[in-house]
């Protein structure tokens, strides 16, 4: 059905939030302030976490820088969500592509992808370093558009919030909302899934 998958990262390929969400507590701790994982998680997945840094009132590029290093020294090993390897297998044998927007660091996204040798069933990430405007801003979709020569009829933005799927509406490409814990029910994608088994109907 599709000839590019383009995914999110954190909370869709992999479960992250645990170490994301410890990450944000303790840099707001850093402030003085004390927050609950309940109401950090939530914020994370309803919107990002610029919302954090606005709820609380701190700067958002500092809170982030602090949070990445609470994440770094975090004893909590992310996993891959269950059907993960199966199905950027089944894109890559039908020489298909799958490619990375994250707003994680792309050398923490690598290690992450070859600890569970995925690393070779994705043909580009992109994240921060390439500085482009964080979604749902579209830019960083266009560029991968325009440098892949993609049909945006034949190319998905697979994501589990919001923002993911906005993005992929900014850039006119077909949208898949990843919502294995059935939280949020307002989003408008294109499709949804709950599970990772059920987007291979769509390679």
């Amino acid at each position: 059905m599709f000839n590019t998958f383009i995914w999110d990262f954190d909370g869709t390929l992999f479960n992250t939030y645990p170490m994301i969400v410890q990450g944000y507590m303790l840099a707001l701790k850093d402030y003085g302030i004390e927050s609950s994982k309940e109401e950090i998680y939530r914020l994370l997945k309803e919107y990002s976490s610029a919302a954090i840094a606005k709820k609380f009132q701190v700067d958002f590029t500092e809170l982030s820088d602090n949070a990445k290093l609470h994440e770094e020294k975090s004893t909590y090993l992310p996993k891959s969500f269950s059907g993960t390897k199966k199905v950027l297998r089944a894109v890559a044998r039908k020489q298909k592509r799958n490619i990375i927007l994250t707003h994680r660091r792309q050398d923490s996204t690598q290690l992450l992808l070859e600890r569970e040798q995925l690393d070779d069933l994705i043909s580009e990430i992109v994240g921060p370093e390439n500085e482009f405007p964080r979604k749902p801003d579209p830019t960083a979709l266009q560029y991968l558009l325009d440098k892949y020569s993609l049909d945006p009829k034949k190319t998905v933005m697979i994501g589990d919030r919001a923002l993911d799927v906005d993005a992929g509406k900014n850039a006119g490409v077909h949208t898949l909302f990843f919502d294995n814990e059935n939280l949020l029910h307002n989003i408008q994608a294109d499709h949804r899934v709950t599970t990772m088994q059920e987007i291979e109907r769509f390679v």
